[in-house]
């Protein structure tokens, strides 16, 4: 069929050897693999156009020698007999989160749909106006309540919501109060938000069923104290959640996939929905998982998971970074300069730390020719504009990608 365009091609067009050479390019172009290795100059951690959180090349080595042999997925080697899908997993989370139980599935806005599904199946689920968010891709937690065969009730205004604006709106028909934390955005200025504490109050004087998504979700501490508005997850747990849905690939660290934690008796009723084996990962998301969530318990998550680490490293780190890319090429042909990171993926919205990048410039060509030579390198380049000049900020530049980055500067001088 290529064949039969090219020559259609041929015979429809005024052929030279510019219109031949770009034709032959746009052919290259096409024929690519969709999935290739970029390099992140943006600094942006967890970059959602690109791939979200990078895996640990450490813990995808542990991963290979398991995912390619038979395992003991549902299979208890104690007894012979089948057992419950990657119960370490599970083990784990309890102990990292105090949460009596866990399930996992393939995403975060699936472990909504799926506890809502579960524990308020054409029943009220009431969500303060302030936290109705639209996350990538255009999807709506109005749209996903609706999905899960909840009904919305809406309670207070988008920018302040009491508790006693929940107390109003519980009826015999209602089942959850809904919780979502806008990780994705602010509101600032004359607001107010009701407590997680304060709602599981409520919740369990009322017989009702807390739910509250967290969405990135994280379970300790960064070394930059701007990064550390957010809840811990533990902290949820212990204000007196039910159920807490998390995303495995932002703050985490870990493989794209859905964290449901919370009490016993409500997940053990999220297990037995029939959307659950619609929804539920396969071993490797899960071996990732686990690997990930050992990496916290043995406190080596800033050493072993990139997410954790860039978001964790000293400025001075990243600058000598820096400083090490330019250190084979021409010191007048690049400035090292002070500029700041962000978390990215819909995390921590606002919040920046410092960090150094090198400005790229070159005389006759615009910023945009400049991103745009960057983007068609092997591999290739991601970079911004700051202050109407191309920035590469070197915090989410990763260590094994230094000399490709040293090679694609060399180049373009």
């Amino acid at each position: 069929q290529e064949i039969r365009q090219d020559r259609a091609w041929l015979s429809e067009t005024s052929v030279n050897r510019n219109t031949v050479l770009q034709h032959i390019k746009e052919r290259i172009q096409q024929n690519k693999w969709d999935l290739t290795p970029v390099i992140n100059g943006t600094g942006a951690v967890i970059h959602t156009n690109l791939g979200r959180s990078v895996f640990s090349r450490e813990i995808l080595e542990e991963v290979i020698e398991i995912a390619t042999s038979y395992t003991n997925l549902e299979f208890s080697l104690e007894t012979g007999k089948r057992g419950p899908r990657v119960d370490s997993v599970i083990r784990l989370l309890r102990s990292l989160t105090g949460a009596e139980e866990a399930v996992i599935v393939n995403n975060n806005a699936a472990a909504v749909v799926l506890s809502l599904a579960a524990l308020a199946p054409q029943k009220e689920v009431v969500i303060s106006r302030g936290e109705l968010v639209e996350i990538g891709g255009s999807f709506r937690i109005p749209d996903i309540i609706e999905t899960s065969g909840a009904k919305l009730k809406e309670v207070g205004t988008t920018n302040r919501t009491k508790l006693k604006d929940y107390q109003a709106a519980i009826s015999e028909e209602t089942s959850v109060l809904l919780k979502v934390h806008t990780s994705n955005y602010q509101i600032v200025g004359f607001t107010e938000s009701t407590q997680t504490a304060d709602l599981a109050k409520l919740a369990k004087k009322e017989g009702l069923i807390l739910i509250e998504d967290i969405g990135s979700g994280v379970l300790t501490e960064f070394s930059y104290p701007q990064l550390n508005s957010d809840p811990l997850i533990p902290q949820v747990i212990k204000d007196g959640a039910d159920v807490v849905t998390i995303s495995g690939d932002k703050l985490l660290g870990g493989p794209q996939a859905g964290i449901i934690i919370g009490k016993k008796q409500y997940l053990d009723q999220i297990k037995s929905h029939p959307l659950y084996r619609a929804f539920r990962c396969d071993k490797l998301t899960m071996l990732l998982l686990e690997k990930t969530l050992l990496t916290y318990l043995r406190n080596e998550q800033r050493q072993k998971i990139p997410t954790q680490r860039m978001l964790n490293e000293g400025s001075s780190i990243v600058k000598t970074r820096a400083e090490k890319i330019l250190e084979v090429l021409p010191p007048e042909a690049f400035t090292i300069i002070p500029c700041e990171s962000t978390p990215g993926g819909g995390s921590l919205p606002g919040k920046k730390i410092p960090s150094w990048g090198i400005l790229v410039k070159k005389e006759g060509k615009t910023e945009q020719q400049i991103l745009d030579f960057l983007r068609s390198c092997n591999p290739p380049l991601i970079a911004r504009i700051q202050e109407g000049q191309v920035l590469i900020d070197c915090r989410t530049v990763l260590p094994h990608q230094i000399s490709l980055l040293q090679n694609i500067l060399q180049e373009f001088i």
